[in-house]
């Protein structure tokens, strides 16, 4: 059910150039629909960050925000970012995670996951246009991650590319994209995952861009 793009996942190199030139500053449609779900008494670890676009956002507005991506261009220029202006004083941070990389991963959500104990906030694994992203054995070892580290009550919130988005027009024709059966990954994570669907939603209109208008899959779901 996958179609593979041009550029796969595992070119750091394609996505380092990528990030150079493409730094969008205003957040996603998907960031302001979980904005409204979970108040900002809550840790952000938004996975796949990039540009940190949707990272600063939840930041700006009072949460506790950590970026991570693989690209080490996206996360360097998001560092210094975060340093001038109206940034400097928020609760932001950016890491270097290569997701194949299980004990980085695991490192990271286990800290996180702790310190949302200890302050008593909400944990919320963010995944924007990432699980379309990664070929189906990097998902499965994320998560695995993610369902042994966040506590009960945390959050998974993921937008993502689904099967009826094989055949619509792109605005990027090189990019690796592996096309979701969402109701499968629905099911997925409640059977095997232990977690419970708050809201569940997929279609066109969510996040167009520049022409691009693709099908897609929304959900928000909570540990049991």
């Amino acid at each position: 059910m996958a179609k593979m793009g041009i550029v796969h996942y595992d070119s750091v190199e394609y996505w380092n150039e990528y990030y150079k030139k493409e730094k969008i500053q205003e957040e996603s449609t998907f960031c302001t629909y979980i904005k409204k779900q979970i108040n900002n008494s809550s840790i952000i670890l938004d996975v796949g960050c990039g540009s940190g676009r949707d990272t600063f956002a939840f930041a700006s507005d009072g949460y506790e925000a950590v970026g991570i991506d693989r690209s080490e261009e996206a996360i360097k220029f998001n560092n210094e970012k975060k340093y001038h202006g109206i940034h400097a004083k928020l609760k932001i941070d950016f890491q270097v995670v290569d997701l194949n990389d299980s004990f980085s991963l695991n490192r990271i959500l286990e800290e996180l996951c702790q310190k949302s104990l200890r302050e008593k906030k909400n944990m919320v694994v963010y995944l924007r246009f990432l699980l379309h992203s990664i070929n189906e054995t990097t998902e499965k070892v994320l998560l695995k991650s993610i369902s042994k580290h966040l506590p009960k009550g945390s959050y998974l919130a993921a937008e993502f590319r689904t099967i009826e988005d094989q055949g619509l027009d792109k605005l990027y024709d090189d990019h690796y994209r592996r096309f979701i059966v969402a109701e499968d990954l629905v099911r997925d994570l409640e059977d095997q995952h232990q977690f419970a669907t708050i809201a569940f939603t997929k279609g066109t209109g969510l996040s167009k861009y520049k022409g691009e208008d693709p099908f897609l899959a929304r959900i928000l779901m909570q540990k049991k």
